[in-house]
């Protein structure tokens, strides 16, 4: 009974796949917002209960402790998010609804699956379970065949990250005889000098910066960003970044003692932050300059591993679940603006957003001021956490470009807030239409991100418990 309880997000969700491949089996789409929305609940539920939850499972390749339930509970929160922000789905046909359910759904079960995982093949069949049905899923859209083209290129640089991924993984085992994560960690120390085990750890992380849209690893973002659905990109824009930094957690910080990977990665968060925020200066298309911004954002996330002795590992924790919380509200927004089927969100179609829809207008703002990362919202506080961790860990050069990209971001972010605020709306731009459900979700979110940000204690006891699972911490 203890491991049904620890399992039962897992259990919850295979079910619910299981019900949307039947409906799709039997052509049934009627109502599947409602029982979509009803067992996304029911995960998010299932996970509270299992929080305390132990065990493990395929002769210890999988285990529930209380570093997969934290994630599991982020996970299915921000699962529970974008099932509800897809209440209009408009840009996909309704025929194919219980399918695309059902991929969103699969790829849900994967990414808790890899938060769990403990040994690297297991991990790599995680990871492909939670890719695969999202390329899919990518494709469902009506409109100019633009999604064919993001689908493609999700696809061709998933593959890639795959190979890279799973051949790192061979040269791993051949090194180090095991594939599990713990023998991983008392193997290592002897074997830093060893160049196949240098060589097996940077094809492994370069799968892993993929999945995080690292610089020069990022290429796919953009594209995707714009060519997809809205309500897909709010999905693919938060939930696998909670499931990679899982990973980068559990595993990264055990590669982080190679005197060579240490300053690689500094220098590919520092390219990230810096790239991601110079593209997105340029943009005038609301997905993709949230697509640069992820990149820029992945980079503070990586400042974290580095400093994962100085509590790095904490701060990296904590601004990824408040990422997840700022990126669905962004992308709340955009799926709103979004309405009219057009592929592109120009950020002139903001214009006059706090006259047509002022409680938007406000979280949409919260949310950007928390990308920027300005008090007193979450994103100051993970921020500040992510450069005092670097700082002290003596990583200096990367706090200072931290810092100068942070003031860079406020170009960005406070030019679009002037377009929603200030700025007046077309005189032909109807008034924009929210129903009761959406506009909660919206202002619960709004509101997480300046209670995580006046008073994170809470959130940062749940990271410290989490991170107290870890082996080597």
């Amino acid at each position: 009974m203890a491991i049904l309880q620890a399992i039962l997000p897992e259990l919850v969700l295979g079910c619910a796949a299981a019900f949307f491949f039947g409906c799709s089996l039997f052509d049934v789409n009627k109502n599947m917002h409602r029982f979509a929305v009803g067992w996304a609940g029911a995960a998010l539920l299932a996970a509270v209960v299992a929080m305390n939850g132990n065990a493990e499972l395929l002769h210890g390749a999988y285990k529930v402790d209380s570093f997969s339930r934290f994630f599991a509970l982020f996970i299915t929160g921000a699962f529970l998010v974008a099932i509800i922000i897809t209440l209009r789905l408009e840009d996909i046909d309704r025929q194919v609804r219980s399918d695309f359910y059902f991929f969103l759904t699969v790829s849900t079960f994967g990414l808790v699956l890899v938060t769990g995982a403990t040994e690297l093949l297991t991990l790599f069949i995680a990871l492909e379970i939670s890719s695969y049905p999202l390329y899919i899923a990518t494709s469902y859209r009506k409109g100019l065949g633009f999604q064919f083209e993001a689908t493609a290129k999700y696809l061709v640089f998933g593959v890639v990250s795959t190979a890279l991924m799973i051949y790192g993984i061979s040269y791993l085992y051949g090194a180090l005889g095991s594939t599990f994560i713990n023998d991983i960690v008392f193997a290592l120390p002897s074997h830093l000098q060893d160049p196949l085990t240098l060589v097996g750890v940077i094809f492994f992380m370069a799968g892993l910066l993929y999945k995080l849209a690292a610089f020069p690893f990022h290429f796919w973002a953009p594209d995707v960003y714009s060519g997809a659905a809205a309500e897909v990109v709010a999905f693919a824009a938060s939930l696998p970044k909670l499931a990679a930094v899982a990973l980068f957690a559990r595993i990264g910080g055990v590669f982080i003692d190679f005197e060579v990977l240490a300053p690689a990665l500094a220098l590919l968060a520092v390219l990230s932050m810096t790239a991601g925020n110079l593209m997105a200066l340029t943009q005038t298309e609301l997905k993709r300059l949230l697509a640069y911004s992820a990149v820029s954002h992945a980079g503070y996330i990586l400042l974290g591993i580095l400093a994962a002795s100085k509590g790095g590992l904490n701060s990296a924790l904590f601004y990824t679940a408040v990422y997840a919380v700022m990126s669905l509200a962004a992308f709340l927004i955009a799926v709103l603006m979004a309405e009219d089927g057009k592929n592109d969100i120009p950020l002139e179609d903001l214009s006059g957003l706090w006259q047509r829809a002022p409680l938007l207008a406000v979280v949409f703002t919260i949310a950007l001021v928390s990308l920027a990362g300005l008090p007193p919202t979450a994103g100051f506080t993970g921020k500040l956490m992510l450069l005092t961790a670097a700082w002290k860990a003596g990583w200096f050069w990367t706090v200072v470009f931290g810092v100068l990209n942070s003031l860079l971001g406020l170009f960005v972010y406070l030019n679009i807030i002037r377009i929603t605020l200030v700025a007046d709306g077309n005189t032909g731009q109807k008034t924009l239409s929210c129903p009761p459900l959406l506009q909660s979700t919206a202002a619960v979110l709004g509101v997480c991100l300046l209670v995580f940000g006046v008073l994170p204690n809470g959130l940062l006891n749940m990271v410290e418990k989490a991170l107290a699972a870890l082996l080597y911490i």
